[in-house]
């Protein structure tokens, strides 16, 4: 990225596209701001100025414990383990207001962190992270590797190349597994509350990529899009699994499956009541 000696840069995320922005403003020589512009490069993502308000874990080192708050920005190249994020989302999803939050970079490692309400934890390529909690309004962006995430309400958003293993989405949690993402061994808890016809809006499971061994307890719903394939998914009773694209191995124990026009569903066993 080219830096003008008047630009500075902030952090925002957008939730339609599903990733953090950059935005630069380029401030005129009297120091009005001249405008905003907007890169959609992840990749330029890296080269961002860090602000007074930053910390950075040096590749090698580890810390332990703390919290994010008021737009901090906490860059992960070591081992962080115990934070607290509750930045990041403060003004919603689709707010460009949004800065802060933590990022896991390439060689990083996040272990037991808490996102709350408004906290955003970012998974660079490379980056990895174990058993994060995430509560209502707070999301993890993942282009590395999750292991045995949590959304108490909270969101997941897999990016191609990212690999999310052991996830467990609870009340209202919501999981988007996009395009050249996989996600494994999933535990589903929720978006069927009401039953079948129940429009429960983004939680859940929703894949374009691969979902492999998922489980569908009551109340759970997989929606599998026109390009995504599930494998290996088991469904009991109160979940439902919705097919748009390719389903194989399902097995319903007492559990139902919802094959739409243009999806298939190939090696599914039907048990008692599915």
């Amino acid at each position: 990225m080219k830096r003008h000696l008047n630009t500075s840069y902030r952090l925002v995320w957008n939730h339609i596209t599903g990733t953090l922005v950059v935005a630069s403003e380029l401030a005129r020589s009297r120091g009005k701001r001249a405008g905003v512009a907007i890169a959609l490069s992840l990749a330029a993502v890296t080269s961002v100025p860090a602000l007074a308000a930053d910390t950075v874990v040096q590749a090698g080192e580890t810390v332990s414990g703390g919290t994010l708050t008021n737009h901090d920005n906490q860059i992960v190249l070591g081992t962080a383990n115990g934070m607290t994020i509750s930045t990041g989302l403060e003004y919603g999803p689709d707010n460009e207001a949004n800065t802060g939050g933590q990022w896991i970079q390439n060689g990083g490692i996040a272990n037991n962190t808490t996102v709350t309400g408004g906290g955003l934890q970012r998974v660079n390529a490379g980056g990895s992270v174990s058993d994060t909690v995430i509560s209502t309004g707070g999301g993890q962006s993942l282009q590395g590797q999750a292991v045995n995430t949590t959304l108490n309400g909270g969101e997941q958003w897999v990016h191609e190349g990212g690999i999310a293993t052991g996830t467990v989405i609870n009340e209202k949690g919501w999981q988007a597994v996009k395009s050249g993402a996989m996600a494994t061994d999933t535990v589903v808890n929720t978006g069927a509350e009401g039953g079948p016809d129940a429009e429960n809006g983004d939680t859940g499971q929703f894949v374009r990529g691969n979902a492999v061994r998922t489980t569908i307890n009551e109340n759970g719903r997989q929606i599998v899009a026109a390009e995504g394939t599930a494998n290996t998914t088991v469904v009991y009773a109160g979940g439902d699994q919705t097919v748009h694209g390719h389903a194989l191995d399902t097995t319903l124990n007492g559990g139902y499956q919802y094959v739409h026009n243009g999806g298939t569903a190939s090696g599914t066993v039907v048990n008692s009541d599915g």
